[in-house]
């Protein structure tokens, strides 16, 4: 490849990434304006049952975590009268959040705002590096643009799970498995991300023995558990009531469960584990066809879930 040809392929990828700065930009702004507007309607009702769904549901997660913070560390999985959500994360997410939990909520939902475009950004801009597919960087963009979107809407964690994902890995590359280890333990106050060190094995970068690297940490921060076996039976029962969803209509139930599996807005970590995987794979044509595979059959999965819940809680 000619320097004229490196130049004009760096300047294409580098308008990717401005473009979803850009973008990424906007559409915080629009959450950010619609939150002030719709604070001035958060007591009464609209007229309109969608819009009054909007409305209740901006930053719901942000609240739910905010609200549960006044149990405590001790009670932190019992009932909170304040709302019907219980407490699923680890124990450790407790002292995560705690420093946001000490400032008033209309301050620190901001502040977390803050934190997800500049990590977010900083994703982007340093992404490119380990990206080397001009389609694989469009696919990571995307996901991660609807991810964003619905995570700040809802103001939930995964742009945190998005980072610690990222740098776990890149301290991989770095053979800083020590660390690599320690960044991966942080991601699993969302326990489904214990998977991800199974990904590296799949994938060739660790050998079965370097799971130890991974779950010590793990193992480690979660002696409480071991320590206080009720504390743990707690989270566990809580974990099942998470998915007792009951509206009368049992394949509205059953969408709403798959929804609180996997929301749109997981897609933000779901896009780097996808990154992972296909930038490890050498061969081009099976990249190709492994990257096509991933992204829509998850883009198309989602869109499903989507369409079918607002089908059904609307319609029925």
């Amino acid at each position: 490849m000619t320097l004229n040809e490196l130049t004009f392929v760096k300047e294409k990828r580098d308008s990717y990434i401005l473009t979803y700065i850009l973008f990424i930009i906007f559409i915080t702004a629009v959450l950010i304006s619609l939150r002030i507007i719709f604070y001035l309607f958060q007591e009464e009702s609209t007229g309109s049952p969608f819009l009054d769904l909007l409305i209740r549901n901006r930053d719901l997660n942000f609240k739910t975590n905010y609200t549960l913070m006044n149990n405590g560390i001790i009670d932190f999985y019992k009932e909170n009268p304040l709302i019907n959500e219980p407490a699923i994360y680890l124990y450790f997410w407790y002292f995560i959040f705690y420093p946001f939990f000490m400032i008033p909520l209309e301050i620190s939902l901001y502040i977390w705002d803050l934190l997800r475009i500049i990590s977010t950004i900083y994703i982007a801009i340093n992404i490119k590096k380990l990206i080397k597919n001009d389609r694989d960087l469009l696919y990571f963009l995307l996901f991660t643009s609807i991810g964003y979107f619905a995570d700040m809407y809802l103001n939930n964690t995964n742009w945190l799970i998005q980072l610690l994902l990222y740098e776990s890995y890149i301290q991989l590359e770095r053979n800083n498995k020590i660390i690599s280890g320690i960044f991966f333990a942080l991601t699993t106050f969302k326990i489904t991300l214990v998977i991800v060190p199974f990904i590296f094995v799949i994938i060739k970068k660790i050998k079965m023995k370097d799971l130890i690297y991974y779950f010590t940490p793990l193992i480690l921060i979660c002696l409480p558990y071991l320590i206080f076996p009720e504390y743990f039976l707690s989270m566990l029962s809580n974990w099942v009531h998470s998915t007792d969803v009951s509206s009368g209509f049992p394949l509205l139930n059953f969408f709403l469960i798959i929804w609180r599996l996997i929301q749109p807005a997981q897609l933000m970590f779901v896009s780097v584990i996808g990154i992972i995987i296909l930038v490890n794979i050498k061969i081009e044509q099976a990249r190709f066809r492994i990257n096509s595979l991933i992204y829509i059959s998850t883009f198309a999965f989602w869109v499903l879930i989507w369409l079918i819940l607002l089908e059904l809680a609307l319609f029925l």
